[in-house]
């Protein structure tokens, strides 16, 4: 994932900012960390599929997706996508959550029938920040997204409003009106 800007910049350190004990590949940062191996033992994913070697990230997921229903197989993408904003909350905040919180992070909640939940989260890195969001259907059905980067530097706080922004702007194009919004 570094090794670009490692070899550019002498002073960027590759290594896995979460347990220093590996160079930070996306394989590690999703499966091979300690941390997010026990998020994944955690949520119970087969000790095979954890315990599997690989080179790139996506073979493991491809492997991963072959044995799992299609529930299962979004859990997981979402349990994914909570273990990179938990390593980025490590990076970016400096605050480490254990386990038990990430999973129980991931795990989706329905809201109520007709009702929108809008999940977003938001990063800043110095002079550049970066939001996303994800609208899904009381049955899970993904009926929008949005992803951004923007050159601005500003406080974590205001990034995170940007992103709430982004979640109303996009609730409005739609014409979405009954909301269920969450900060990952």
């Amino acid at each position: 994932m570094y090794e670009k800007i490692s070899s550019t910049r002498r002073e960027f350190n590759s290594m896995c900012p979460r347990c220093g004990s590996a160079k930070e590949t996306l394989i590690h940062a999703l499966k091979d960390c300690a941390r997010a191996k026990a998020v994944l033992v955690y949520g119970g994913l087969n000790n095979n599929l954890i315990e599997g070697n690989y080179w790139r990230c996506v073979d493991w997921i491809e492997d991963v997706a072959r044995s799992l229903d299609k529930k299962a197989l979004s859990n997981f993408i979402t349990m994914l996508w909570n273990i990179w904003n938990s390593r980025n909350n490590k990076v970016f905040r400096d605050t480490e959550e254990e386990a038990k919180v990430t999973w129980d992070r991931a795990g989706w909640k329905k809201p109520g029938h007709e009702v929108v939940k809008i999940n977003f989260d938001a990063a800043v890195n110095g002079q550049k920040m970066s939001f996303g969001l994800v609208a899904m259907d009381h049955d899970g059905f993904v009926l929008g997204w949005r992803a951004g980067f923007l050159d601005r530097n500003v406080q974590a706080e205001w990034v995170e409003l940007h992103a709430l922004a982004e979640s109303n702007n996009l609730a409005r194009a739609k014409n979405w009106l009954r909301l269920a919004g969450v900060r990952i």
